[in-house]
């Protein structure tokens, strides 16, 4: 049986499970929930001593502070959060070993982080353990369908990937796109993002000029032959320093044309190469609007800004809302059913990274960001930073297009 046909068999159990009242083992929860005075213990696994502990340290701060504001505000006599983060080291030994100590420690769900690889080596663990996993970050289209017990409050590859080339295409009036597939890292994320914009920009009436295989640095022949074929727009996959690299060298060879990327360029990292240059227009998806005036996000600046001293990011922001969204899933829980019947009451509800609704199966409608990379005079160096342009709640994309075109 694959992965396809036992999430249907186990989806098939549940129904079966609540017509009949009776509930199969396999969907009790490691932890029982269903007494209000029971401490409710979550494992945050992160890649502490991986290759992204920053990211790692960031979503730490977010769900720290979550754990606070839920602890300061809870009612004598009920049970208390404990957060508890485990270190995976961003491998897939150092996964397992984080998972059964957090089982041992008697962890009832994860949150799980940072990027698509380091999840993957979660899940089948903590779905062993009968732990439901929360995804704040990773985007991976499949990780929800490897189980029920995975929920996400991150948007996911193909959605950012929709919001993307409709973005481009409706709003920017781009008809043709060249990709510049970097394959040398991340590349479950990459292939994903550069398939999935591929197919959407087509489906919607856009011409893909190339897909060009490549790694990070490409070199000279490489540039010219996306070049070549003429495109409107070039989407890099790569992120970071790498994807700034790769923009000061488009610019440098002459493409003035729209260049993208997705939310792996919502870093500081990216913004190094582009400094004294024009940069011409240059956007990408983001998790979370730092400019948001809404009232969570305001009070959630303000509130850990006094307690960890600098701004929350994306990662502390979605972290942030991740966990306060698992102690939701796990009110008066016994059962997986119980869990998902909680998860799915958020609906249209404001967190601090966006507005989400949760949906069956682990999908997820929320708000997806388009930020973009404008120059400003600082004496008299150029300099480039990341700014707000747009925001597209992924549900509303066809109303979008209409009211556009009006």
């Amino acid at each position: 049986m694959n992965i396809s046909q036992h999430l249907k068999f186990l989806l098939l159990l549940a129904v079966a499970a609540v017509i009949s009242g009776c509930i199969p083992s396999e969907f009790y929860l490691k932890v029982d929930m269903s007494s209000a005075n029971t401490d409710l213990k979550i494992a945050a696994i992160l890649p502490l001593s991986g290759k992204n502990r920053t990211e790692a340290e960031q979503m730490a701060e977010g769900m720290k502070m979550a754990e606070y504001e839920i602890n300061a505000n809870s009612v004598t006599g009920k049970g208390q959060l404990q957060l508890k983060i485990f270190d995976s080291k961003g491998t897939a030994d150092g996964a397992l070993e984080a998972v059964e100590t957090a089982a041992k420690w008697g962890a009832a769900g994860i949150i799980a982080g940072y990027n698509t690889e380091e999840v993957s080596d979660i899940i089948p663990h903590a779905v062993r353990h009968r732990m439901p996993v929360v995804i704040p970050l990773a985007t991976s289209n499949e990780h929800t369908e490897v189980s029920p017990f995975v929920f996400r409050n991150s948007y996911t590859d193909r959605q950012q990937s929709e919001v993307l080339a409709n973005y481009l295409f409706h709003w920017r009036q781009v008809k043709t796109l060249g990709i510049l597939l970097d394959e040398s890292s991340d590349t479950v994320y990459q292939n994903n993002i550069a398939r999935d914009t591929a197919q959407v920009f087509r489906d919607i009436g856009g011409s893909v000029t190339a897909t060009l295989l490549t790694k990070a640095a490409p070199d000279e022949k490489d540039i010219i032959t996306i070049l070549k074929t003429d495109p409107e727009a070039i989407m890099l996959t790569c992120g970071g320093r790498a994807a700034g690299e790769l923009i000061r060298r488009l610019r440098k060879a002459g493409f003035t044309g729209v260049i993208c990327g997705p939310d792996n360029w919502d870093t500081d990292e990216l913004l190094i190469p582009l400094q004294n240059m024009k940069l011409g227009e240059c956007l990408y998806t983001a998790f979370f609007n730092a400019e948001s005036t809404t009232a969570e996000f305001r009070k959630f600046k303000n509130s850990f800004r006094k307690r960890f001293f600098h701004t929350p990011g994306a990662c502390e922001t979605q972290s942030y809302d991740a966990l306060k969204f698992m102690v939701v899933g796990f009110y008066r829980a016994k059962t997986l059913i119980d869990f998902d019947r909680n998860w799915q009451t958020i609906k249209q509800h404001q967190g601090a990274a966006a507005r989400y609704t949760m949906l069956p199966k682990g999908d997820i409608d929320r708000t997806i960001y388009i930020n973009t990379i404008g120059v400003r005079r600082n004496g008299k160096q150029l300099e480039a930073f990341s700014r707000f342009s747009h925001q597209l709640q992924h549900s509303r994309l066809k109303t979008y297009q209409r009211d556009y075109y009006k």
